[in-house]
């Protein structure tokens, strides 16, 4: 999985294929497929965007994208 800089520091782009609906924000709240439940069960992890053929993931500012990265790779 590898994680692209955005113009926003608190959000990476992963480009993915995927199945759900454009422009809408996935949260831990919906259910989702099993990657999508790992990603959002970081602590560091806010929300998920879907785009055509991209996710973009936004942390919480308390959190550095080294550390989700690392526990992410580290955990998959």
């Amino acid at each position: 999985m590898e994680f692209i800089d955005t113009p926003n520091p608190n959000a990476k782009k992963i480009v993915i294929e995927h199945n759900y609906e454009i422009s809408i924000y996935l949260n831990k709240d919906e259910v989702h497929s099993r990657e999508i439940d790992y990603l959002l069960s970081h602590g560091g992890v806010k929300n998920i965007f879907t785009g055509p053929n991209f996710l973009t993931i936004s942390k919480n500012e308390n959190y550095s994208w080294e550390g989700i990265i690392k526990d992410l790779k580290n955990n998959s």
